[in-house]
């Protein structure tokens, strides 16, 4: 799941106290991250998140969450099982495990529930985690949780009315006070967005609300296009602007799963301002989204 692996441990980490209080309940008091190898040796291995959570009562645990998609090159149950044992004996607290499964049909048999048995039938070994298919979440479900951060995590959901979820979801995103946290969270959710007409429902919403995300690239998009379009009343002008909103959006995504090198990004964000074809750009960020690596998006750029 390269696709989505990055988008999501990063929208967990930037927004750790709302997504620890959707897994542990509102008993949470404070997160901090505490993400490092476990038990350095031959055989280190590192877990997709791991937090130092503090609760109400005054008791310090880990939650330990990790990501998964249709395809393991090890079964999780047994990943699971290493990370739990290494995570109690480096930390000797109490953990809490939860496996994220993403993408149609990931996880399908796992219940989260395992053990091993002796000769006798007895069992010797027992170890559970939650488990969360996201693919077969319903998106309301989410929007009922009131956390706004969890709207990003929509796109990998079962959206089954696009037309009545989407616009409830910009709008709440739209109430983020926080101009940074807002920007990140529209990132996130059109990172993990994989259906390209809710990608494009979207960005619709974004340029006819005029919703403008604080960064130096959407300032001059709103100066020079989308300004424009709305003022004027001119067609070509608010074309314009939806063609920046494309172009802003291509680049956020990027940003957001390869975390770019600012001469890298320079010289990406270069190139896009030159393109001015829809179809083009609509690729791009759909490249954007499903390249495995860097690379593999500027071959195709490097293609158009």
């Amino acid at each position: 799941m390269a696709e989505t692996d990055n988008p999501l441990k990063r929208l967990f980490s930037d927004f750790s106290t709302d997504f620890a209080i959707w897994l542990l309940g509102d008993q949470v008091a404070s997160v901090r991250p505490t993400n490092i190898a476990l038990l350095p040796s031959e055989d280190e291995i590192r877990a997709d998140e791991i937090f130092d959570v503090t609760l109400t009562d005054g008791r310090i645990l880990n939650l330990h969450i990790d990501f998964q998609g249709i395809r393991s090159h090890r079964p999780m149950p047994w990943r699971v099982l290493d990370y739990i044992s290494r995570i109690a004996e480096t930390y000797r607290r109490d953990v809490c495990s939860v496996v994220i499964y993403v993408g149609n049909g990931a996880g399908t048999n796992d219940k989260g529930r395992h053990q091993v048995k002796c000769s006798d039938g007895k069992v010797i070994l027992s170890w559970r985690y939650r488990v969360i298919h996201l693919w077969k979440m319903k998106a309301e479900k989410l929007l009922k949780l009131n956390r706004p951060a969890l709207l990003a995590l929509i796109g990998q959901t079962q959206v089954d009315n696009p037309q009545k979820v989407l616009p409830q979801v910009v709008k709440r995103l739209r109430a983020v006070a926080d101009d940074e946290m807002r920007g990140q969270l529209f990132t996130a959710l059109l990172a993990l967005m994989t259906d390209q007409e809710m990608i494009n429902m979207i960005e619709s919403m974004i340029a006819r609300d005029n919703l403008l995300l604080d960064t130096p690239y959407i300032r001059r998009w709103r100066n020079e296009g989308f300004k424009e379009g709305r003022e004027d009343g001119r067609q070509e002008g608010f074309k314009e602007g939806a063609v920046m909103t494309r172009r802003r959006t291509l680049l956020e995504v990027l940003a957001s799963r390869f975390e770019l090198p600012l001469p890298v990004y320079q010289e990406i964000e270069e190139r896009v301002s030159t393109l001015n074809n829809e179809k083009k750009l609509k690729t791009l960020l759909t490249t954007a989204v499903q390249s495995e690596d860097l690379t593999a998006f500027k071959n195709v750029m490097d293609n158009l």
